[in-house]
């Protein structure tokens, strides 16, 4: 009978340190809502899902938990706005990759139709938040991030994402990238094409896919916490990144240090090795 009270007695203790914990947590991140039973038990699946995640450097744990609070607060902002995102980047990767955060990602990507950054730019004229806020980009119309400027006296430090939805505390943010319905880099589009999305690739170059690749977006639970996200996501990115960036990460810990990994290096050159074959031995045939 003792140790039952005991183990009663535990029990109850261990649930109102963890609701304890997470109230820290609101107060600190300080999401959008009203409901705070429902953000306490976000918070306490967003704890839970951070044991999930690797870590290789001491400051692994703090950034992988501002990131997903960010986004958590991204979501709700979204949410409540009505703005249409869906992740993207490495973002995606981690999703399709194990179904979260990536344990290296330094920040949160998320794409929107280029035409819905007017939205945001009005948006970011309001005082919603003393923890976040809503940087856009004054040339986000114009389309190339060569062809915009720096406006560090802004707070503007970027030039490729239209905007970004910043913690304020920690200096987290989340990219918010353009997606055009046309290809910036051709002058003049085929007659009878197919419908088209364009978005920067990992070198800052146009890439096109499919409409339909990324549309009609559905609900998808990203590290715990729903999120919006391409239909196709796979194909979207090995169209970003190569195939091999759907099931194989191109990032390692050694020695508590991230670094390049080596398998995907060598799988990498394996496959290259074997585009070169194919093409050669098609070039013989003809």
């Amino acid at each position: 009978m003792p140790y039952q009270r005991n183990l009663f007695w535990i029990c109850i203790y261990s649930s109102c340190s963890l609701f304890f914990f997470s109230a820290l947590i609101y107060d600190y991140y300080g999401p959008y809502s009203n409901d705070y039973g429902q953000l306490a038990n976000e918070n306490i699946s967003i704890e839970t899902a951070l044991e999930q995640i690797p870590t290789c450097t001491p400051d692994d744990r703090p950034r992988q938990r501002a990131l997903l609070y960010t986004l958590q607060s991204w979501i709700y902002f979204a949410q409540k706005h009505k703005i249409q995102y869906w992740i993207s980047y490495g973002t995606l990767v981690g999703y399709v990759q194990c179904r979260g955060l990536l344990p290296h990602d330094p920040d949160i990507d998320v794409l929107i139709m280029a035409q819905d950054t007017s939205q945001l730019f009005q948006l970011s004229q309001l005082n919603f938040s003393s923890i976040y806020k809503l940087k856009v980009h004054p040339q986000w119309y114009i389309v190339g991030e060569d062809k915009r400027s720096y406006f560090h006296s802004e707070g503007i430090h970027f030039v490729a994402p239209n905007a970004r939805f910043i913690n304020r505390k920690d200096g987290i943010h989340v990219d918010i990238w353009p997606m055009y319905d046309y290809d910036p880099s051709r002058t003049r589009m085929k007659k009878n094409s197919k419908p088209i999305l364009s978005e920067y690739n990992n070198n800052y170059k146009w890439k096109s896919s499919p409409r339909e690749w990324t549309f009609p977006l559905e609900e998808c639970l990203f590290s715990g916490m729903t999120v919006w996200c391409p239909a196709q996501p796979e194909k979207l990115v090995a169209n970003i990144y190569g195939p091999l960036s759907v099931n194989i990460s191109s990032t390692t810990c050694v020695n508590g240090s991230w670094v390049d990994s080596d398998n995907y290096q060598l799988a990498k050159s394996m496959l290259n090795k074997n585009v070169i074959t194919k093409t050669t031995n098609n070039k013989e045939v003809y």
